[in-house]
């Protein structure tokens, strides 16, 4: 039998009349999840229904409507090039790593730009559909909203002052991404999607489309197992920033994408990251303290720089094991 995720019900931790033992049982949940795979559905997380439909839905309309000379308009810039390397369209075309459309927003953090350092740009808003700038915004401050409750969760369950966690959280620098994986008309061996890699922030809230078998997680027993989307649930990943936070207690976990169906698929993940200025180090004790690097630890912004500069198109694409 083939792997599974686990699935988190978060609402008894939202719901303010729940009982702390209640909330440890939640805490305890992701907690193991979080251990024992990296990946897990989480439901009842209080972003409305109403609310992702429209995301999904502006989405589309984006991918399917939008002109190349808009898109072109929103492509992201190098900062040689006036832009910031990080915000803006882009498209990828990899026939040996997979290919994609995306658009990416990230929490606005002051500039003394132009010339722009690497992540401190404008956004770049479409035009089309109406309304969609105001529509992400709130639906991102629903899903930051979320991963504070997360990390609420993952202290209570580490046993550690939430403080630590939420003090470097408070304008966590959020990515908002809209993703399009074009259909295959035609059957191949190319694939639309993303190689192989883990998720360098602390936590990753994936929606997608009904879309199934197109994003694959590595197990622990090396086996790549489908993450198919279920009604009324993110995905979600932890990323290195918390490994490291965690003193990788939390391992982040390879994942893929291999979209071969001939519809586009529609992804939305809102990666939940740090303070842009935030510094990170271990929250638990080490085992060696005598071994134990006093300086250990990682400033955000560098680890942000320092991804973006290595796009994951770069990675190998491994055709999914048929089943």
């Amino acid at each position: 039998m083939a792997a599974t995720l686990p699935i988190i019900d978060f609402g008894p931790f939202l719901d303010p009349s729940t009982s702390l033992e209640e909330k440890r049982k939640t805490a305890a949940e992701l907690d193991r999840a979080c251990r024992d795979v990296g990946f897990f559905y989480i439901k009842n997380h209080g972003v409305p229904k109403d609310m992702i439909d429209a995301m999904l839905v502006a989405a589309r309309h984006f991918f399917e409507n939008t002109t190349r000379k808009e898109k072109e308009r929103l492509a992201m810039r190098k900062t040689s090039e006036g832009g910031d390397n990080a915000r803006g369209w882009l498209e990828v075309i990899k026939e040996d790593a997979g290919s994609h459309e995306a658009v990416d927003f990230y929490r606005p953090v002051e500039s003394s730009g132009p010339p722009y350092v690497t992540g401190e740009g404008p956004n770049l808003w479409p035009s089309s559909p109406p309304g969609f700038q105001e529509l992400a915004m709130q639906y991102t401050e629903r899903v930051t909203d979320l991963g504070t409750s997360v990390m609420k969760a993952i202290a209570l369950a580490l046993g550690v002052d939430d403080n630590v966690f939420l003090t470097r959280i408070d304008k966590a620098f959020w990515n908002l991404r809209i993703l399009g994986y074009e259909g295959r008309k035609a059957k191949s061996e190319k694939y639309a999607g993303i190689g192989q890699h883990t998720d360098f922030g602390i936590l990753t809230f994936l929606l997608s489309d009904e879309t199934p078998k197109a994003l694959q997680v590595l197990s622990k027993s090396g086996e790549w197992i489908w993450a198919d989307p279920i009604e009324g649930c993110y995905v979600c990943n932890i990323g290195d920033m918390l490994s490291e936070w965690t003193r990788n207690a939390y391992k982040s976990t390879l994942h893929r994408v291999c979209h071969n169906s001939d519809s586009l698929r529609i992804s939305i993940p809102l990666f939940f990251d740090p303070n842009w200025d935030a510094f990170i180090s271990p929250v638990l004790p080490s085992t060696n303290p005598e071994e134990e690097d006093e300086n250990r630890g990682i400033k955000y912004r560098e680890k942000f720089i320092q991804s973006v500069d290595v796009p994951l198109w770069r990675d190998p694409l491994t055709p999914p094991d048929s089943d």
